[in-house]
């Protein structure tokens, strides 16, 4: 009976839960559309671009403006001014012609440029106080909503830009922002910075191939930026002797690490990939096991899951030249199995290289000279927009990839990667996202012509989701996202790519 009320308890709680994350995400679409219409309402000769995630908020810049306080507080009053007069948010359609006029008339490139290439008779749109937008997903229907929650739009100082935050006290997020930047100038180069502009690339001849080989090219390079921010380190006396890679699920972080073993051996060094998803504590020292010695109530994202002490003390005996017993971790009895694994002493010119949920957190390195470790966030922080105001999530270009490779090579269908995934995501925004900020380098594992790639596997296995299904309206939105792209084959990725992690015939490849 006790099992019974505690299932039930915990069943009420994920229903909440779930309610509440719908809540949240409906309130920042809206937050999005209205800053979007307060900036053309304050300033109509100007563009505002973005919508970028960047920690709690999101990054947009006023092109064609000062990039000042003033421009800011220029967009914040009118969008209190909309907030306090509760304007209504209109769902209504427009003809095809009718609407792409507007969005020209208004500079809107990346609307027009979808529109171009997703030609329909009629179009869902949003209007709000004269203001026309694409409907691109559900909002509030008045502005009124946004009193529900807090809001505020933050200047950033180290580039241009400001951030339209749902929290009241913003920590901007400097190592995202630079990440970011970078690569909104990557896709600048090429000319495709929105979802419309990856469509209208040619199919024949060289537009896209040589669209994907440059977006290889650049995650290459950032791997080598990695090694030669090493190098330096090495020259200044500090040697990096372990490299923590961390990022959220779908992320790469497999072939990312592969990759970046090769290029440090290509330098010299002798990288040794440490894993340590071994390293769990047995079942009788796990705190959440020794209250009601049920296996159920153990959290294995959990940091105290960990045994920090035995990991800190093998890290600096292997950076010390000594050979440690590395344990086996076996899942199914909750123990380890015999006396472990041999791992052999770091040479002198040895790194090693450790990923997982923890790596970032300053308590499994906490051990270790602070100027041995280098520190690695990796994500698909994808700069491709969809209109003028609102970009591809980071958290659906992982979803997408979760659900191909889920499909692939563990035989899950859509529903039930999607039924999942809130709970394969729940200990990123409490171990993962507080120490991204503190990497040395954060990784954009995004290439941007991976979604279209990725739609011919899962488009189909979204329309067999059964209407019934508790997962049928998550698989609706997707399969929207999906139709904004068009679809490329498979054939275009090079077996090297991360994306191949996700699709399989790679160079890479363990399944």
């Amino acid at each position: 009976l006790k099992s019974v009320v505690l299932g039930g308890a915990w069943a009420f709680v994920a229903v909440a839960m779930a309610e509440q994350r719908a809540a949240d995400d409906l309130y920042r679409k809206t937050l999005r559309f209205l800053v979007s219409v307060a900036a053309e309402l304050a300033y109509p000769k100007l563009q505002l671009r973005g919508g970028h995630t960047l920690g709690d908020g999101f990054l947009y810049e006023l092109e064609g403006g000062a990039d000042s306080d003033e421009e800011v507080e220029g967009i914040r009053k009118k969008l209190m001014e909309l907030v306090e007069a509760e304007e209504t948010i209109y769902r209504i359609t427009k003809p095809w012609k009718k609407a792409m006029t507007y969005f020209q008339e208004h500079n809107l490139t990346a609307a027009s440029n979808l529109l171009a290439s997703r030609v329909k008779t009629e179009v869902p749109c949003y209007e709000c106080h004269g203001v026309l937008r694409l409907n691109l997903f559900e909002l509030h229907q008045n502005a009124s909503a946004l009193k529900a929650g807090t809001f505020t739009l933050v200047r950033c100082t180290e580039m241009p830009g400001f951030v339209a935050s749902y929290t009241e006290n913003y920590q901007l997020q400097s190592a995202l922002l630079i990440s970011h930047t970078d690569h909104k100038n990557f896709c600048k180069g090429y000319q495709v910075r929105s979802v419309g502009e990856l469509n209208q690339l040619s199919q024949v001849g060289r537009g896209r191939k040589d669209f994907v080989l440059a977006c290889e090219f650049r995650q290459e390079t950032k791997i080598a930026e990695i090694v030669a921010k090493v190098k330096e380190r090495s020259a200044a006396g500090k040697a990096v002797k372990v490299i923590c890679i961390a990022g959220p699920t779908s992320s790469g972080k497999t072939t990312f690490a592969t990759k970046l073993c090769m290029y440090l051996q290509n330098n010299g060094y002798a990288a040794k990939p440490l894993t340590v998803d071994h390293y769990y504590l047995p079942l009788p020292r796990q705190p959440k096991y020794q209250a009601r010695q049920q296996r159920s109530d153990v959290d294995y994202d959990h940091i105290e899951s960990m045994d920090v002490e035995l990991i800190c003390e093998h890290l600096n005996a292997l950076i010390a030249g000594k050979s440690v017993m590395t344990p086996v971790y076996n899942m199914k009895t909750g123990y380890r199995d015999g006396d472990g694994h041999k791992f052999d002493a770091l040479p002198p010119n040895g790194i090693l290289v450790i990923e997982g949920i923890h790596a970032l957190n300053p308590m499994y390195t906490q051990a270790v000279d602070v100027n041995k470790v280098f520190k690695i966030f990796i994500s698909p922080l994808t700069a491709l927009q969809l209109d003028d105001h609102n970009c591809v999530k980071t958290t659906d270009h992982r979803l997408l990839r979760r659900m191909s490779r889920d499909y692939l090579f563990r035989g899950n269908s859509a529903a039930r990667t999607l039924s999942m995934w809130d709970n394969v995501r729940k200990g990123e925004g409490v171990w993962i996202f507080p120490h991204q900020n503190g990497a040395d380098f954060v990784m954009n594992s995004a290439a941007e012509y991976e979604i279209p790639v990725l739609k011919t596997f899962i488009e189909p296995l979204l329309r067999g989701v059964p209407a019934d299904d508790e997962t049928y309206a998550k698989a609706q939105d997707v399969l929207s996202l999906l139709e904004c792209f068009g679809t490329w084959p498979p054939e275009l990725t090079p077996g090297q790519a991360l994306l191949r992690e996700f699709i399989g015939d790679g160079v890479f490849d363990c399944h």
